[in-house]
C-alpha cells in the first residue's frame, strides 16, 4: 500500500505549490511606537474606499481575501493635551521614563564626562 515516507513526500510536494494565503488568514499588527498616545490606523483599499478604522492597541488587522491585495495604511496620531487629562499624561510620562531610563542614564554620564572640570 502506501508507506509513511511516500505520504509525507506527497504532502510536502503539494504544500510547496499551495499559495500562502490559502493556508491561513493574514493579519497585520502594529507595535505602539510610544507609550504616551495611541494612534488610529485607517485601512483603505487600492481604489481609495475605507475598509476599516483600527488603533495601535488592537491585536491585529485581518486582511480581507476578496481583493487583489493592494492596501494603504494611514496612521493618524491622537491629540493629547496634558492640561485636559493630567493623570493620563503623567501615566504616559512615567511609562516613557521607565522605557528610556537606561538611555537617559548613559546620556547623562556622557554629558557629565564631557563637561567635567579637570
Amino acid at each position: 500500500m502506501f508507506s509513511a515516507k511516500k505520504v509525507i513526500l506527497v504532502l510536502f510536494i503539494v504544500s510547496c505549490f499551495l499559495p500562502v494565503a490559502a493556508m491561513a488568514i493574514q493579519y497585520v499588527s502594529f507595535a505602539q511606537p510610544d507609550t504616551t498616545n495611541q494612534k488610529d490606523i485607517y485601512l483603505y483599499y487600492a481604489n481609495g474606499t475605507l475598509q476599516g478604522m483600527y488603533n495601535t492597541t488592537s491585536a491585529g488587522i485581518a486582511i480581507p481575501n476578496d481583493t487583489d491585495g493592494d492596501f494603504m495604511f494611514v496612521i493618524k496620531p491622537q491629540y493629547s493635551n496634558p492640561l485636559d487629562e493630567p493623570g493620563t499624561f503623567l501615566t504616559g510620562a512615567v511609562g516613557w521614563l521607565q522605557t528610556n531610563v537606561l538611555s537617559l542614564l548613559i546620556l547623562g554620564a556622557m554629558g557629565g564626562l564631557l563637561f567635567k572640570k579637570w
